[in-house]
């Protein structure tokens, strides 16, 4: 593999609504609506077309069982790669950040792909406390998740699924939530999933002294708080999950991309862990 070669393609499956106080940001404005992109991503890296988590399903099931859901313009995702000249049977990897519904329909359309997820979150999926039927879709709802029926690989710890492309724990938004790692020409592209929502997530809050303005919809604030160091020291750009202005480029990365200084100081906006 070369890496001057490996492209991220972000894909957009639709548009959900959402709370800034109690999903998009601790402490955020509570009541406030916006509507949030689902995304996904396709990488090539040349030798290898693995799509990172496969987005929603069609609006009437999100609305009805979750939140607030319009398509708009936006198709599933094996639609949206066929607009990019890819046929969903030319991918061989779907690595999954978590096993949400919003982030696992339509993966049973990738058939000739290995499914990869961290082994805490299989088990978590499978039988999540019930506050959590809603988001793995249990049986309880008398739905059928998608991920039911389906053979996974299993990531423990850090993992380098092909050269280039390394997934690690990122738990915190779920028990076994990972996030992906690419080598690009440019440096490291962190694929966040939902460790990040939203670019604004990563940047300090100074009025709180805070390094991060965290997401609110943590399973654990400490390993979600973790997490955010991890990927701070890891990403020279990151791609979060549910920010609208990711879509602003069709391909990362791109000529003159900005890169972050990694664990960048703020004063008066310590870090908690030291020496990650």
């Amino acid at each position: 593999m070369s890496i001057q070669n490996t492209k991220i393609y972000p894909i957009n499956t639709g548009w959900c609504e959402s709370d800034l106080g109690t999903y998009m940001f601790f402490k955020g404005e509570p009541g406030e609506k916006i509507q949030i992109p689902v995304l996904c991503f396709y990488v090539d890296t040349g030798e290898h077309k693995i799509m990172v988590d496969t987005g929603l399903p069609d609006a009437e099931r999100a609305t009805k069982y979750h939140h607030s859901c319009q398509k708009k313009d936006c198709l599933d995702s094996p639609d949206e790669l066929r607009k990019l000249g890819v046929e969903p049977d030319e991918i061989d990897i779907c690595i999954f950040t978590h096993l949400h519904w919003d982030h696992t329909h339509n993966m049973k359309q990738y058939r000739n792909a290995r499914y990869i997820a961290h082994a805490t979150e299989i088990r978590w999926a499978h039988n999540p406390l019930p506050l959590y039927y809603r988001s793995y879709e249990s049986p309880m709802l008398g739905i059928e998740a998608p991920f039911i029926g389906c053979q996974f690989e299993l990531a423990e710890g850090v993992a380098e699924i092909v050269p280039g492309v390394t997934v690690f724990p990122t738990p915190g938004h779920t028990p076994g939530h990972q996030s992906v790692q690419v080598e690009t020409a440019v440096g490291n592209i962190v694929i966040c999933g939902d460790a990040v929502f939203r670019f604004r997530n990563m940047e300090p809050r100074p009025e709180e002294h805070w390094r991060y303005w965290v997401q609110q919809r943590f399973v654990s604030m400490i390993d979600g708080w973790h997490s955010m160091e991890e990927i701070d020291r890891r990403a020279d750009f990151i791609l979060p999950g549910h920010d609208e202005a990711v879509m602003d480029h069709p391909v990362y990365p791109y000529e003159g991309m900005p890169l972050r200084e990694r664990r960048k100081p703020v004063a008066g906006a310590p870090f908690y862990y030291a020496g990650i």
